[in-house]
């Protein structure tokens, strides 16, 4: 039987849901947007305190965090990408202010 310890920096990316967490609460502790954890863990709702998620790491993709006003069309507008691309890598069609969203590779 395997236990999973504490060893420091998570080396699997790992993270065991506790009581209270939400997707934007984990992403948020770990700076991976959370379309990214939910389409890397097939998510359709968040899973129960004790489950494993995935974290991948977001290395080689720019993030961005959206300010007041923003919109979809204007972030692909700053970053020079589609809003069907956009819409794809964070799977969502809507931004709102503070959202970290992937806007390409870095």
């Amino acid at each position: 039987m395997y236990r999973i310890e504490t060893c420091g920096r998570n080396p699997l990316g790992l993270y065991r849901v506790r009581e209270g967490d939400t997707l934007s609460s984990v992403c948020a502790r770990f700076g991976v947007p959370p379309a990214l954890v939910a389409a890397e863990n097939g998510l359709q709702a968040f899973p129960p305190a004790g489950a494993l998620l995935l974290l991948p790491d977001p290395a080689g993709m720019r993030t961005y965090t959206v300010g007041a006003g923003e919109t979809v069309a204007s972030v692909c507008a700053k970053f020079g990408i589609s809003e069907r691309e956009f819409c794809e890598m964070n799977a969502c069609g809507f931004v709102y202010p503070t959202q970290v969203v992937l806007v390409g590779k870095g």
